[in-house]
């Protein structure tokens, strides 16, 4: 049970993170490729 809850959390985790960074992509407009 232990395994399920690491593994629900790190899921939670990552598409909080991915969501972040949706939401940054979204509100620039711009490619990541240009700021570089």
């Amino acid at each position: 049970h232990h395994a399920w809850l690491i593994f629900v959390f790190l899921v939670e985790t990552w598409f909080h993170h991915i969501g972040q960074a949706g939401l940054e992509l979204l509100t620039s407009g711009d490619p990541p490729a240009s700021t570089s």
